[in-house]
């Protein structure tokens, strides 16, 4: 049996949810688990469930609230009454140093503390990497907003502390990583972090460090300078001498300051490395993906030939490291010599290189720092040989294209990789491509209940639905809706629908923390080349949901080749979907709906009026333009359907 305080307040045993019902049975376990133990009086279980007004029945109503848990929860753990309250006992072996919970019952809260003071000890000790994948560990256990479901007392009550306590960790394991040398893949989760949270000035600092170790002395210098104008216009403060004496190290360039080299070595024996971030807990759906990935890179030290290359490629935002990271850790077993994740960047700003790649390679592999200054060649040879007869599964994430990975390609059958990319990677001979699209209704649902709560969504069930289909599906936007909805418990599912149904602020609603739709489609926009950006953005006017090469060619003003050209960038990088038109049985291309909603953002915010008008009008005119070739009335008859949206060729 699994209890769960660190997301929603569930009960699990084995895969099977334990329904509790409404927020006071949530709220009533919630206060005994965080109470470890201990008694929680019948006063403060009053407050926590009533607030100031309880009902006159409240002592009947607590004892049938504990009758009901008991019933649920079965002979797992015993509610005990003991004056002047409860307490949940649960059994725990004692011939243990410290004493732990017997492996039939786990709790998440539990299972975090003892992981994070296992993490601070192994940092202590200056084991940055045990270190880092401890804290890693005990991050991953949280599943979304901390007691999702409870009364607004018990939330007000418990949950500062625990996200303080969370945010503690996170710092810590930071520290790990940067000690780890691994600043660079760093950058961008920090930089999500200090928005979220402006005024804590050791994420601010670990950001200006991780940017000064990737020679962006500049950038780090603006992030303090932003910390400062934070500071005073909220509290009317300076930054601390930490923070301030940070600043001037790196104004002097001072060596304290380089990333140090580490090395995993246990004596003269190679560390087996088991470097793979943790699968989301709540990974839904995706079963045929699943089970095809998992043949494909099964038994290892069976195989014969290349090694096995699998790719998971789609769009942005559709769970392409979520999947390769549920797959990597169902096969992890068989690879015994170690599994290496590595984070190609391939969507933002600057990008691994591949010889930057294989020297990460080759620090997870224990190479010195000698092996590190090697000419790029003798690295790419040093990597092969550490890799020869080693059964290594290796997970590249977010690849940009084919050239970036073929370095890092093992040639030996007892190695496996898994890539995902936005781009088709076709070039790349012996891969197996799995391409994702959006999850199904039923996995989307599935996906939102497992952070909402199957209670809340089934006493909204048409607010449900509704949610599904406005998230389009995508598996980020309703990871994002979900999180939002399981940080706000008082709200009903309805409130939600109707603010993602404002067409003008719909995107806003798709942001929580460092998740933002906005930032992952501006990734994939912001890598096109410039002829491509305008395509996106006058493909976003068209109302329908399909469009063939010929209505493209009209809107862009193109011949059809260079049309044909210009689709096949986008296509390529999974930004347009190619589709299949039953009714006429030609190819037309599909703009996902949320990916519109942004590339008309973009229309308005990069490109001029005049430019969307006259493009609106080469629809509503197909005459007056000539494609070279007789297609023109096929296009008329083609365009004549289409319904477009007058306010955006008025430049709105």
């Amino acid at each position: 049996m699994r209890f769960q305080v660190l997301g929603p307040v569930e009960v699990w045993e084995g895969q099977t949810q334990v329904l509790l019902g409404g927020p006071k049975l949530r709220t009533v376990l919630a206060a005994l688990l965080l109470a470890r133990g201990r008694v929680v009086s019948d006063s403060k279980l009053t407050s926590l469930l009533w607030g100031e007004v309880p009902p006159a029945t409240y002592t009947a109503q607590i004892h049938t609230y504990m009758s009901r848990l008991r019933h649920l929860i079965g002979p797992q753990a015993a509610v005990i009454r003991q004056s002047p309250g409860y307490l949940l006992r649960m059994p725990l072996n004692t011939r243990r140093e410290p004493a732990v919970l017997e492996p039939a019952v786990t709790v998440d809260l539990l299972e975090f503390e003892r992981l994070a003071a296992q993490g601070r000890e192994a940092h202590k000790r200056g084991d940055v990497v045990a270190a880092s994948d401890l804290l890693s560990a005990a991050l991953a256990t949280w599943s979304g907003p901390v007691l999702g479901g409870v009364t607004d007392s018990l939330a007000e009550d418990e949950r500062p502390h625990l996200e303080e306590t969370r945010l503690s960790v996170l710092e810590q394991r930071i520290e790990a990583d940067l000690a780890r040398g691994r600043h660079a893949d760093l950058v961008h989760e920090l930089m999500g972090w200090v928005r979220a949270h402006p005024l804590r000035e050791r994420l601010r600092g670990q950001l200006m460090t991780a940017l000064y170790r990737c020679d962006r002395q500049a950038d780090a210098l603006s992030v303090f300078q932003e910390g400062r104008q934070a500071l005073a216009e909220s509290l009317g403060i300076d930054p601390g001498p930490t923070l301030s004496n940070l600043y001037q190290a790196i104004l002097v360039g001072d060596p304290s300051l380089s990333a140090p080299v580490q090395r995993m070595v246990l004596g003269a024996h190679p560390v087996a490395p088991g470097l793979l971030p943790a699968a989301p807990a709540d990974f839904t759906g995706r079963q045929a993906e699943v089970a095809e990935l998992k043949e494909l890179l099964a038994a290892p030290g069976k195989r014969s030939g290349p090694p096995a290359v699998g790719a998971v490629i789609g769009m942005p935002g559709v769970g392409k490291t979520a999947l390769a990271l549920h797959v990597a850790g169902l096969v992890s077993g068989q690879y015994l010599d170690g599994q290496l994740f590595v984070d190609l960047r391939g969507s933002r700003p600057d990008p691994l290189t591949a010889d930057g790649a294989v020297g990460e390679i080759l620090r997870m592999l224990g190479a010195d720092e000698d092996e590190l200054r090697a000419p790029a060649d003798s690295r790419r040879e040093m990597c092969r040989r550490r890799l020869m007869g080693r059964r290594t599964l290796i997970v590249l994430d977010d690849v940009v294209d084919e050239r970036q990975i073929r370095p890092l390609l093992p040639t030996l059958p007892s190695c496996g990789v898994l890539l995902t990319s936005r781009a088709r990677l076709s070039a790349l001979p012996g891969i197996r491509p799995v391409s994702l699209g959006p999850f199904t209704a039923a996995d989307a649902h599935a996906l939102l209940q497992s952070i909402v709560g199957a209670e809340r969504l089934s006493a909204a069930p048409q607010a449900a639905r509704t949610l599904v289909e406005d998230c389009v599906r995508l598996p980020l936007a309703v990871r994002i809706v979900g999180s939002r909805l399981a940080a706000r418990p008082q709200w009903p599912l309805d409130r939600m629908t109707k603010r993602l149904a404002e067409p003008h602020r719909r995107l806003d609603e798709f942001r929580i923390a460092d998740l933002a739709l906005r930032d992952v489609f501006a990734s994939s926009y912001d890598r096109l080349s410039p002829s491509a950006q305008r395509a996106l953005r006058l493909l976003s006017l068209l109302e329908a949901p399909t469009f063939s090469t010929w209505t493209a060619a009209l809107l862009l003003d193109l011949p059809l080749d260079a049309t044909d050209d210009v689709i096949d960038q986008l296509v390529d990088v999974h930004v347009v979907d190619l589709a299949f038109d039953t009714t006429t049985g030609q190819s037309v291309y599909t703009l996902h709906s949320l990916m519109r909603s942004y590339m008309r953002e973009r229309a308005r915010a990069n490109g001029s009026v005049r430019e969307r008008r006259e493009a609106l009008e080469r629809l509503d005119r197909p005459a007056h333009f000539s494609l070279g070739r007789d297609e023109g009335a096929d296009t008329h008859r083609l365009a004549s359907r289409l319904r477009l949206e007058s306010a955006l060729a008025c430049g709105r």
